[in-house]
């Protein structure tokens, strides 16, 4: 099978934001993330994660197991993490420059979007490709509705695009009607889905 920066190779270019429709806990998932966080094949990036659900040990350990090195830089915003996630990121290997920071509630997007904003300004510029993931979308819409979702979404897709960063965001379709799945789409240039063990790559709303 292909991998998902194989298969959409065409369709994804610095400054676009993908949708990734993949159900939970299929194994395809970890390694689509991971495809989209080295898009060039190469860890010198300069990687932001937005973590809902998985810890920020979790993250960094996945970014060893699947892309066998650190990125350059990383930054990790986990929301609603416990501190002990923040410890084992932090004392994953001294030599990869990163740092958690914490959003205590899922409900406040205004601080999500500062630190979101605030890691894309800083590397605004840099050679190293940047990119970003979110998630995910599926969590979000736990704690918030729909449109305002999108609303907070359109804003970090627009900073991301005038980042050029190559910016992914997580989502269960099993776990949300079509017309909630068709009003996300909207937000997005590619949207990735994973069905019966392939991918395959759908435009989106967004130009």
């Amino acid at each position: 099978m292909c991998s998902v920066i194989e298969q959409s190779q065409a369709s994804i270019r610095p400054g676009d934001n993908v949708l990734v429709c993949c159900p939970s806990f299929t194994g395809a998932e970890p390694r689509a993330c991971l495809d989209l966080l080295t898009p060039d094949g190469s860890t010198d990036v300069h990687a932001l994660s937005v973590l809902f659900t998985q810890s920020p040990g979790d993250h960094v350990d996945a970014w060893q197991r699947i892309a066998g090195a650190y990125p350059t830089r990383m930054r990790i915003v986990a929301v609603d993490a416990d501190a002990r996630s923040d410890r084992a990121a932090e004392a994953a290997d001294a030599d990869a420059e990163r740092a958690v920071e914490r959003v205590g509630s899922p409900h406040n997007l205004t601080r999500l979007g500062i630190r979101v904003a605030d890691c894309l300004d800083e590397w605004a510029g840099a050679t190293e490709t940047v990119v970003v993931c979110f998630q995910s979308l599926t969590t979000l819409l736990q704690y918030v509705d729909v449109e305002s979702a999108v609303a907070f979404l359109d804003v970090v897709a627009e900073r991301c695009a005038a980042t050029d960063a190559v910016a992914h965001y997580h989502l269960d379709p099993q776990a949300h009607d079509d017309e909630t799945i068709d009003r996300l789409r909207e937000l997005f240039g590619t949207t990735l889905i994973f069905d019966d063990g392939e991918w395959t790559v759908e435009a989106g709303g967004r130009e």
